[in-house]
């Protein structure tokens, strides 16, 4: 139980990210004063939510884990949403999180108190209706970039006219038979390539996808893992942790890995590696997908300007006499289906909205400093803003957790740990950090290839790129190894400020020996000589001492 005067923390979110967060307190600190709000009524996030059919985790399951935590017994490389949901809830349990967990609780704002160095924060009880005033000293914001469904105002007419079932895919509606139905899905993006060869498995299920811009489709390397590796990966030592690097640095998955970036993503739109990826990719789509949808099939922008996309079937299921696709854009949606710019109908019982999610908007009112809300800030920016996508100016003890959540967190945990432990009452990072940090990822993505087509990695679709890290998870991986405590602002502090320059002098302390120790080395050779073989001579003659030792112990005992 927790005492009134122990620090408390809230995470926003019981996604991926939020469990992370909560184990690495717990872990790392030894933390346990946390509460998790999560709206949904289970925890896992994007895996309680996106359950279409086919719905399936694109990064290999030895990576999309934890580290501390892997799992031999993955029975694929790539893994889909019940065993990943039934994977992330056991680490709940195994760290013993279950009572700082409330369920179906939707954060409604958070405000700082800068007087008290504390945030208020009202959060409702989507059962009861009721609302409540909670207090923490710091704030997580794990709600992820994949959590509130995109519904575009061009096809309101979904809600608005259409009298067949329709819902988005992020909210799979599993009440609906598409038996013997007129099904379409809209939208080109992982989602519907996912779901669509599964949904066209049952010939009586008619299926039309609604394409507005083809993606850059890759082969599926997912493959089962057989009992043999499952054996290796359970019984022989760092086996899996040698697979989990192999992931990361060689050519064995598509994630935004070494080998990927330095080959395919890094340089300008025109490189060598991505004209030839973009070659080899065409030649996959004309040996796969049917010959009247290759051209239309094969993207006009270079690759690596949008998220790349697994190929779950998609173009091999197009052969299926039930299953269509549309490039003529949808002109209105009417109570029956869907009218194409072309002027021709198409009768529907069912539309499915694959068409993503909201990710340029903060979807909570936080008030920072002054009163300021953190929408304020991002409309000032032009679009959403942070110091190495971490913290923002004007919200002390405020961390999001987007992308790269295990190394964010180890981030994240050395920042409260001044906090939590008494020595600081809070941090915040400077506008001149912030700034200066966002110059720097803005020139590098100006240069690249981000910049050569719309997608969501851009605020509307065209404007500034917030979403991309622009370059390789090894340079984000260290830059996200520690705070640069120069850059933020401590309120409280006296006691850690005081320490952290007595560990200063310390270690100054400690090269300051290093080096009067090898100048005298360098200087005086011939009594680093002496030094050695005086060494030498006391380290045998501690192994005869030890010898002698245990042979009179021996003598002894045998007497006795």
């Amino acid at each position: 139980m927790a005492s009134a005067n122990e620090p408390h923390v809230v995470i926003i979110g019981g996604g991926v990210g939020g469990i992370i967060h909560a184990i690495y307190l717990k872990r790392e600190l030894g933390f346990s004063n946390i509460t998790i709000f999560e709206q949904g009524s289970d925890l896992t996030g994007v895996w309680h939510f996106n359950t279409y059919p086919g719905a399936a985790s694109d990064v290999r399951a030895h990576w999309y884990s934890l580290s501390t935590d892997l799992n031999p017994d993955w029975e694929t490389s790539n893994i889909g949403h019940v065993q990943l949901k039934a994977y992330w809830k056991g680490l709940i349990t195994k760290y013993a999180l279950e009572k700082c967990v409330y369920l179906n609780t939707s954060v409604l704002s958070a405000q700082w108190n800068s007087d008290r160095q504390i945030y208020h924060i009202q959060v409702e009880d989507r059962v009861a209706g009721k609302s409540r005033i909670v207090t923490a000293n710091a704030v997580i914001s794990a709600i992820g970039s994949l959590d509130v469904p995109h519904y575009p105002a061009e096809l309101k007419g979904i809600q608005e006219k259409f009298r067949g079932a329709h819902f988005h895919s992020a909210r799979w509606d599993h009440s609906v038979d598409l038996k013997n139905k007129r099904v379409a899905v809209i939208g080109n993006g992982c989602s519907a390539i996912q779901l669509v060869p599964f949904l066209s498995e049952d010939p009586t299920t008619h299926v039309t996808s609604f394409c507005r811009t083809p993606s850059w489709l890759l082969p599926n390397m997912a493959a089962p893992i057989s009992g043999f590796w499952r054996a290796i990966f359970r019984y022989i030592p760092f086996a899996m942790r040698l697979q989990r690097w192999a992931i990361f640095s060689q050519f064995t998955s598509y994630e935004q890995h070494e080998t990927i970036y330095a080959l395919l993503v890094r340089g300008p739109p025109s490189a060598f590696g991505r004209r030839l990826i973009m070659k080899i990719l065409r030649k996959y789509i004309q040996a796969t997908a049917p010959a009247e949808y290759h051209e239309r099939l094969t993207p006009k922008y270079p690759f690596g300007c949008k998220r790349f996309i697994i190929d779950a079937g998609y173009l091999k299921a197009l052969h299926r006499p039930n299953n269509d696709v549309n490039f003529d854009g949808v002109a209105d949606v009417t109570e029956k289906g869907i009218l194409t710019k072309k002027g021709e109908h198409y009768d529907l019982d069912v539309i499915v909205e694959a068409t993503g999610f909201v990710v340029d908007d903060y979807p909570l009112e936080v008030r920072g400093v002054g009163g300021k809300t953190i929408q304020e800030y991002f409309r000032e920016q032009a679009g959403p803003t942070a110091y190495r996508g971490t913290t923002v100016p004007g919200f002390p003890n405020f961390f999001m957790a987007l992308v790269m959540k295990r190394r964010r967190a180890t981030y994240v945990v050395q920042m409260l740990k001044p906090i939590l432990t008494g020595l600081a009452a809070s941090f915040e990072i400077t506008r001149g950090a912030t700034n200066s940090w966002n110059a720097q990822i803005q020139k590098r993505i100006s240069g690249g290839v981000w910049t050569q087509c719309h997608s969501y990695y851009q605020v509307g679709q065209t404007g500034k790129n917030t979403a991309i890290w622009p370059g390789s998870m090894s340079e984000q991986w260290w830059e996200l190894s520690a705070p640069v405590w120069g850059d933020y602002k401590a309120v409280g502090a006296t006691k850690w400020e005081n320490r952290r320059r007595l560990a200063a002098v310390w270690r100054a302390v400690e090269v300051g020996l290093v080096l009067s120790v090898a100048a005298w080395a360098y200087l005086r050779p011939e009594n680093v000589s002496q030094l050695v073989r005086q060494v030498g001579v006391l380290i045998d003659w501690l192994i005869l001492a030890g010898g002698l030792t245990v042979g009179w112990v021996k003598q002894a005992v045998g007497g006795a």
